[in-house]
């Protein structure tokens, strides 16, 4: 596997990486076309969280992965509890999901959301396939909560997931891979166009099981490790790679015209997002489940890839993107 450009390693354990980055995380970035929204344009305290919930006194660090639908799950949550009377603390945007476990497990960050299939797969290291969502996150959720003590909140009404793309008008034989049993042919039969591009979180836990279960061999020489967001722009020209991995709420699908490869539904699972706090947290904060339900009854697939699109393609801010969402649903004034 080679990088396109080098990027330093993670060394060390998760614990003694979540330190430093907890000292980063929270940084949002300015755009010079935000969305219409800011924290000066809304009254967090004149809608349906104020009125139906009361976190007063909650001083709770809120996190999230470094990835915008994360990041954007983080932010509703931290402006949620505001609204709710609480002091949340935003420690957003750090980075993989064993770093932010730690942290959640340690005390060092109180709430973010995660999603079922990580849950079950990383923190409780089962490798069952269960193909239906919802079977998945009720396991998921009594699992970590009777073996590790965290609680699953909601969950949401999405579901989102890994999947392979390719440029939807990809020339020759690489435009004709629209399965991934197809893909295992392709791999075998052009060797030289099998290549692909994936974020290290998925390289790490998704890609020796990927190539062994579906018998596609592609060349480490051939495979590129990078930056989610890199993935969608390099897949659809094409260079350096003909496949990537993608998320399947992304709204750059759509915008970079890419393909998602079919799954038979023995491979890829769809992943519950869900609000988890370790259970003395919500003990403490018994308002916190409520929250937690009345948001992901409201983050609908189609809402959450809106949202994705208003960071990633329309230049908003992940702060903005969180106030238009509690605005548009009546949680804030």
């Amino acid at each position: 596997m080679r990088p396109p450009t080098p990027s330093p390693a993670l060394t060390g354990t998760a614990a003694a990486m979540t330190a430093l980055l907890l000292a980063t995380a929270g940084c949002g970035t300015s755009t010079d076309e935000p969305a219409p929204l800011s924290v000066g344009d809304v009254d967090l305290g004149g809608g349906s969280i104020a009125e139906d919930f009361d976190l007063s006194g909650a001083d709770l660090a809120v996190s999230s992965k470094e990835f915008t639908e994360s990041v954007v799950l983080g932010k509703i949550t931290y402006y949620a509890l505001q609204a709710a009377g609480g002091a949340p603390q935003d420690r957003t945007g750090l980075m993989g999901s064993a770093i932010l476990r730690t942290a959640l497990e340690n005390g060092d960050v109180d709430l973010y959301w995660e999603y079922a299939g990580t849950g079950w797969t990383q923190f409780l290291q089962e490798d069952e396939v269960i193909q239906d969502g919802e079977e998945q996150f009720e396991r998921t959720a009594e699992g970590d909560l009777e073996r590790n003590g965290i609680v699953w909140m909601g969950p949401a009404r999405f579901g989102n997931q890994y999947g392979i793309a390719r440029a939807a008008d990809a020339p020759g034989p690489v435009g004709e891979v629209d399965s991934l049993d197809q893909l295992s042919a392709f791999v075998r039969a052009h060797p030289d166009e099998a290549t692909f591009c994936g974020a290290a979180e998925f390289m790490d836990r998704e890609w020796e099981r990927f190539q062994e279960f579906h018998e596609a061999p592609f060349r480490p020489a051939d495979t590129y490790q990078m930056d989610l967001a890199l993935n969608y722009v390099n897949v659809a020209k094409g260079s350096p790679c003909n496949f990537a991995e993608i998320f399947t709420t992304d709204a750059r699908l759509e915008s970079l015209d890419l393909r998602v490869i079919e799954d038979s539904g023995t491979f890829f699972t769809t992943q519950s997002a869900a609000l988890t706090a370790r259970e003395e947290t919500v003990e403490e904060h018994t308002d916190l489940e409520g929250l937690g339900v009345a948001l992901g009854e409201a983050l609908t697939e189609d809402v959450i890839i809106e949202l994705n699109g208003m960071v990633d393609l329309d230049g908003a801010s992940a702060d903005e993107a969180a106030l238009y969402f509690l605005q548009q649903h009546g949680f804030i004034g």
